[in-house]
């Protein structure tokens, strides 16, 4: 059977994916989703910005619980607006077991919301890709995130993971972040842009994580109040120690266009060497 794609009144059909962005969502509209999700024929869910009534949420939480078949989950921007409703979630990503990838930017979790979800996060069997970014997330909730990072049993840990403009978090919220980084983590890609509280002295300890990482590839660091003192750091350890890191945006940052050229300059070395 085939699902639809709609965005802003467009609807296309595609095999196995429901996209809709900035919509109010009718009862036909929930229930034809729900009905698909429940004969596990949903691998992509997308709800971006999108409106609907708290029993149409209840509903489709509900057949997420019995879905085999999804893979990826955006709810970005609002969707999960309320305690219930990140209990609702939370009680669907307790039972379901397929979703490899949960996006929920720009929703207003708090830490507070944040903790009505994260034993459920910390437990789910397939979760590899998560963002979290602009979901007013403080130093509790990165505490928290934490725990999420480091592979247990069967379970992976996250793989990829979107912090963005979580400006909440103090420079002591990102120290303990970035040492769970160096202990634990298996993160290929993080981004952590417009968070300025990072500033030079969290920049020089992500370049010491990423010096002894064999998994980090992709670094988004823009916006994040550094200077050329830490970019200078990030120079020189790149320059003496081989790392995985392919992708390193360090833009709208008070850095000389040099020592970012220099940056780029061994970050393209490295990848050109792996393809010899």
């Amino acid at each position: 059977m085939l699902a639809f794609i709609k965005v802003n009144e467009l609807s296309i059909m595609s095999a196995g994916t429901i996209q809709i962005s900035g919509e109010t969502l009718s009862i036909g509209e929930v229930d034809n989703i729900k009905d698909n999700l429940r004969k596990h024929l949903i691998s992509l869910l997308s709800l971006r910005n999108c409106k609907l009534d708290d029993d149409g949420f209840r509903k489709l939480m509900r057949a997420v619980c019995k879905t085999k078949s999804l893979l990826q989950l955006n709810l970005n921007i609002g969707v999960v607006d309320s305690d219930d409703r990140a209990i609702l979630l939370a009680d669907a990503l307790n039972i379901n077991r397929s979703i490899q990838s949960l996006y929920l930017h720009g929703t207003p979790l708090g830490d507070t919301r944040f903790s009505l979800m994260y034993r459920a996060l910390s437990l789910h069997p397939s979760l590899v890709d998560l963002d979290v970014g602009d979901c007013m997330l403080g130093d509790d909730g990165i505490r928290m995130l934490c725990y999420l990072l480091a592979p247990d049993g069967a379970k992976s840990g996250l793989k990829e993971l979107v912090l963005s403009a979580n400006t909440r978090i103090t420079n002591n919220g990102w120290s303990f972040f970035f040492c769970a980084l160096a202990a634990s983590s298996c993160l290929r890609s993080i981004s952590l842009d417009y968070n300025p509280a990072i500033s030079d002295s969290g920049a020089k300890m992500l370049a010491a994580v990423v010096a002894g990482s064999r998994c980090l590839k992709k670094i988004d660091l823009e916006a994040c109040n550094l200077t050329e003192d830490s970019a200078k750091v990030w120079l020189e350890m790149l320059q003496s120690f081989p790392t995985p890191l392919r992708a390193l945006n360090i833009t709208e940052n008070k850095i000389s266009t040099t020592t970012m050229r220099e940056i780029n300059e061994c970050i393209t070395h490295d990848s050109s060497s792996d393809d010899g």
